[in-house]
């Protein structure tokens, strides 16, 4: 290959790519092998200047720092790094005649697997529920309807919305107003494209994210990992960590069966069940405490408790956040036993604190009265013994 021509490629990769995709007369410029090169070049730059706009110029890390060192100023060296080395890589490639194409570099990072295309010949009611899964927060409520339907393509979809939706969260707490709509604008244009691709053409975008944990399994992993540095530190039984995550899914698994049947024994409940997931008016479905919907009053308390909070620090916007856990909640109305991990705990242990002082109190005024009848009947009985001894003399 000529030489010039190799020169040109590699000259892409600094800065100069985004020229070399200009029409040319020249040979050397026009050539496939030099527009390939620009194209990858100019979008490993794209990611650079992306990289800066976020974690530098609108970062929403800037406040966070460990040991004197910015989170997003880490984040952003870490990224541009990883960027500078494909930038190398590149021009190596054009030194020595070979091509470097984008589709290239996702399959040397696995990223080709991550999102397939694939064909399908769903109906209609399939369609819908496919796109209603990436909608933020209201397929948290539609989710039980197909609770027992274990379809990888709606597990995935349901993922990618809750980290989507819970970016955009965080980006709309740091009062980066342009930047947040911007992404919500983003999110809602693939949504729109999805649709588009999925009722036209019977295409499905289908997210392998199998390995991305659930809300579940982060909550056994969070048990499961502080059992195993306390065997590792204070316990002369070593087990692996993968062991006791099977053990503490059991342990759940048999919480759950406990709870259970014991909540089917109790009472129905008066108030509707979704009142329990809405803060403060919540308090309402105290009536119902010791009802089968026991548990999610007491999930539900947890959710006013933290509201409180955010009110007392001064961060309303913080409430975004408690949207996951009241469409969580919602969703999990049907399964009786089912308990928010760590907050349930926490909101168990005030409700119990509760119930001891105010029965503590009914048994203190119970108590009062009952010294005061006795009292009054001592008192009673002198005033007639005194008045005998005044009539006797």
């Amino acid at each position: 290959m000529n030489k010039k021509i190799i020169n040109n490629a590699i000259s892409a990769y600094f800065w100069l790519g985004w020229l070399l995709l200009f029409p040319s007369k020249k040979e050397n410029i026009h050539h496939p092998f030099v527009k390939k090169h620009a194209k990858t070049a100019l979008f490993i730059h794209a990611l650079m200047w992306l990289n800066y706009i976020i974690f530098i110029t609108y970062s929403f890390l800037w406040s966070i720092s460990f040991w004197g060192f910015y989170l997003n100023h880490v984040s952003a060296a870490i990224l541009f790094l990883c960027l500078f080395w494909w930038l190398l890589y590149g021009a190596y490639k054009a030194s020595i005649g070979d091509d470097f194409s984008i589709k290239e570099m996702s399959n040397m990072t696995k990223t080709d697997t991550l999102i397939q295309i694939k064909n399908s010949n769903l109906n209609e009611q399939g369609i819908m529920t496919i796109i209603l899964s990436l909608i933020p927060f209201i397929w948290f409520i539609l989710r039980w309807k197909f609770y027992n339907y274990k379809s990888p393509i709606i597990e995935n979809n349901i993922k990618i919305n809750v980290i989507i939706t819970f970016i955009i969260s965080i980006v709309f707490v740091t009062w980066y107003e342009n930047i947040w709509f911007l992404f919500l604008l983003m999110y809602l244009i693939f949504i729109w494209f999805y649709s588009l691709l999925l009722i036209w053409k019977q295409n499905i975008i289908s997210f392998n994210w199998e390995k991305i944990p659930t809300f579940e399994e982060c909550s056994l992993f969070i048990f499961a990992f502080i059992q195993y540095i306390k065997n590792y530190f204070w316990n002369n039984s070593f087990v692996p960590l993968k062991d006791l995550m099977k053990e503490e899914k059991k342990k759940q698994h048999m919480i759950n069966e406990q709870d259970k049947s014991i909540l089917e024994t109790l009472k129905d409940e008066k108030i509707n069940k979704i009142i329990a997931y809405i803060p403060y008016l919540n308090i309402l479905s105290l009536i119902d405490i010791h009802s089968k919907n026991k548990n999610h009053i007491i999930n539900g308390l947890s959710l006013t408790f933290i509201s409180l909070l955010f009110f007392i620090i001064g961060r309303v916007d913080y409430h975004i956040f408690l949207l996951f856990l009241i469409f969580f909640g919602i969703w999990y109305t049907k399964k009786r036993e089912y308990r928010f991990p760590f907050l349930f705990s926490i909101s168990y242990g005030c409700v119990w604190i509760f119930e001891k002082i105010f029965s503590g109190s009914k048994k203190a005024i119970k108590l009062q009265k009952e010294t005061k009848e006795i009292i009054f009947e001592v008192e009673t009985s002198n005033t007639k013994t005194q008045k005998e001894e005044i009539s006797d003399k």
